[in-house]
């Protein structure tokens, strides 16, 4: 049996997170040995129904101030002694943390391979942080084999700014674990919505990225043109504060509720009639998928389709919202989305 290393920073909350473990609960890597190296034994994510082939290891971080060091330098320095080079594949899932790429690329033997989760050029128009530790890592991209692009939409951008403008890139969408969002759908949970407003929910990391400032202004208009509207916020993040005082300020706290994070947002969702995300930018955007799943309708701004195949946005969010009407919701079982991204991981493993 074929052996796949995957190196990840962490399992706690977010979206890289989440599509890792979705590809692990699949079937996708059932015929292969999967060692998984994570840096923080902090866990959000409910690993224990994990299969018997996927193996979990921690190792220790780099010292924080390796960050701040070229990985020219550091790629040449002997840390992780007890990760042997013994795979046929290996993952750096992560693409972002230099503990990741370090022992991706220690991997003689494997192929190695990178997730490209993020549209890079508007990371380092919107993110500052990203901006500066990029001056470090930026170097790394040409030791990698092969590259795994989340969308189309992140692909011109990576060979722009990564100096890999000939990089081969397959694109592979995130799996979506439908069934186990049609189970956790079916939990109890303590809020109840009032049936006689159209429910609107978001779900994300409250951070610039994400627009919250952008959706907050549209709902704003909307719900002065109609009362019947409210929206719920899942999600926590640096600017949380900041838009608990404006949502104070516009007097909207009778129709916004910030209901920070949450083990199963499902639960949550399944109530709700309409799923919002007006995001600067995303890699992909799994949350409309799963709100797809679930029966949504869908309201986000036509810039983000190049992110999300066969989703259509709208030519104007403010306007979609004041516009909103009941619909009945249907699962869907995303069964062509899912059958093109197995079918894409068979080709990928096939030719690596």
């Amino acid at each position: 049996m074929k052996k796949i290393a995957i190196f990840q920073a962490n399992l706690k909350v977010g979206g890289i997170q989440r599509s890792l473990v979705n590809l692990l609960n699949s079937s996708i890597l059932d015929q292969y040995e999967v060692d998984v190296f994570l840096f923080s034994k902090e866990i959000f994510y409910n690993i224990n129904g994990f299969k018997k082939n996927i193996h979990i290891y921690f190792l220790k971080p780099f010292p924080y101030w390796f960050r701040f060091v070229p990985f020219s330098l550091i790629r040449k320095v002997q840390y992780y002694t007890t990760v042997k080079d013994q795979y046929d594949y290996v993952f750096d899932f992560d693409s972002y943390r230099q503990e990741c790429a370090y022992c991706t690329l220690k991997m003689k033997a494997a192929k190695k391979i990178l997730w490209i989760h993020n549209d890079i050029g508007k990371e380092l128009q919107f993110n500052k942080k990203y901006r500066f530790l990029y001056i470090f890592f930026r170097k790394k991209y040409k030791f990698y084999d092969e590259f795994v692009a989340v969308s189309e939409g992140v692909i011109n951008a990576f060979r722009k700014y990564s100096g890999n403008g000939n990089a081969k890139i397959r694109v592979i969408p995130n799996i979506i674990d439908t069934k186990h969002i049609w189970a956790e759908c079916q939990e109890q949970t303590d809020l109840t919505v009032d049936p006689h407003k159209i429910n609107i929910i978001c779900v994300g990391r409250i951070y610039v990225q994400k627009g919250y400032d952008l959706l907050l202004k549209d709902f704003y208009h909307a719900y002065n043109k109609r009362k019947d509207l409210h929206c719920y916020i899942v999600g926590d993040g640096p600017d949380l504060k900041r838009f608990q005082k404006w949502v104070k300020k516009h007097r909207l706290t009778a129709a916004v509720t910030f209901l920070g994070n949450q083990k199963n947002p499902f639960a949550l969702m399944r109530q709700m009639d309409v799923f919002c995300l007006e995001s600067r930018y995303e890699g992909q955007g799994m949350v409309l998928w799963e709100a797809k799943c679930l029966g949504l309708q869908l309201v986000f701004p036509k810039r983000l389709e190049k992110y999300n195949i066969y989703l259509k946005g709208v030519e104007n969010v403010r306007e979609a919202l004041i516009n909103l009407k009941r619909i009945e919701k249907q699962y869907c079982c995303l069964t062509e989305y899912q059958n093109y991204i197995e079918e894409q991981y068979k080709k990928l493993l096939e030719k690596c």
